[in-house]
């Protein structure tokens, strides 16, 4: 089992990083005690088979920093791979983040507390004998927090890319647009089975508008487009870290022509790699004649 130790100064990004593992399917442990990392080494490598642990250890759990090349030594004996991730940034950055969350710094507090200068300098001092035992260290002065998450898949995951969890929405426009989504198709140019009167009471999932909407050519082509736009920025999304992606199919009331479009695009990424869910937001509504 992999373990992931990831520590640093306060404000350096060390809960985002441990998100990010998260996301990459370790079992993650904030603030863990550097005491109780052996035996939750145990317990995890035994209760969750297949996957890796990371902890974010900072200045207020490491307990006796001096013995930390002794406790690395030990925690090697129990698992071949071992990873201690140390996040830093230049001190005006870590101050400016502070100052934006006005947050207080660990060593601020308590009887010893002091100014978030001198506490920045303290715990850089306090931090070197496990920062001396990184085998990742990062600076993450000039990163953002997509960078960063960026940065840790880039030497901790299975590959840079991320499972896209994608959601393809039919809505009706009068109704408003979805607050969630990412990407819009409007599908209101297309005919309306909606003054048919024979089809007005179906919706997008039944044979019959199937069968009337494939008979024009430009409902064919708004769909080879929509296809075509997922299958090629999924992969961009993915190596982006973006986690979910939400494309919304939209007509006039949201049940005829919308529906159809969501369910054959569905069927139609059915072999992506990527998790697909379709949702028709209008056909939970009371039905109403509104086209």
């Amino acid at each position: 089992m992999r373990v992931v130790v990831v520590t640093g100064r306060s404000g350096a990004g060390k809960s985002s990083a441990l998100g990010t593992l998260e996301d990459l399917n370790y079992y993650c442990i904030d603030n863990l005690p550097m005491a109780l990392l052996s035996e939750t080494v145990d317990t995890v490598s035994r209760l969750t088979v297949g996957r890796g642990l990371a902890v974010s250890i900072d200045i207020r759990t490491l307990g006796q920093l001096t013995d930390m090349p002794t406790m690395m030594s030990a925690l090697k004996q129990q698992s071949d791979d071992v990873q201690v991730v140390y996040i830093d940034a230049h001190d005006d950055v870590l101050v400016r983040r502070y100052t934006e969350t006005r947050r207080r710094h660990p060593l601020s507090s308590g009887a010893d507390r002091a100014h978030l200068s001198a506490a920045l300098m303290e715990e850089r001092q306090r931090l070197a004998p496990i920062a001396s035992l990184a085998t990742v260290t990062i600076d993450s002065s000039q990163l953002s927090i997509h960078a960063l998450r960026e940065t840790m898949r880039r030497h901790l995951g299975s590959s840079s890319t991320t499972e896209v969890f994608v959601k393809i929405e039919s809505f009706g426009f009068k109704h408003g647009i979805p607050l969630d989504v990412d990407t819009i198709f409007d599908a209101r140019a297309l005919p309306n089975p909606h003054w048919e009167p024979a089809l007005r009471p179906l919706t997008g999932q039944d044979a019959a508008i199937a069968e009337y909407l494939q008979t024009f050519e430009t409902t064919q082509h708004l769909l080879t487009e929509i296809v075509d736009h997922i299958r090629y920025w999924l992969p961009h999304h993915a190596r982006a870290g973006r986690q979910y992606f939400t494309v919304g199919i939209g007509c006039t009331g949201g049940r005829h022509r919308s529906v159809y479009l969501a369910e054959q695009v569905g069927k139609a990424l059915a072999a992506l790699p990527a998790s697909c869910d379709v949702v028709h937001r209008e056909l939970a509504r009371t039905k109403d004649v509104t086209p």
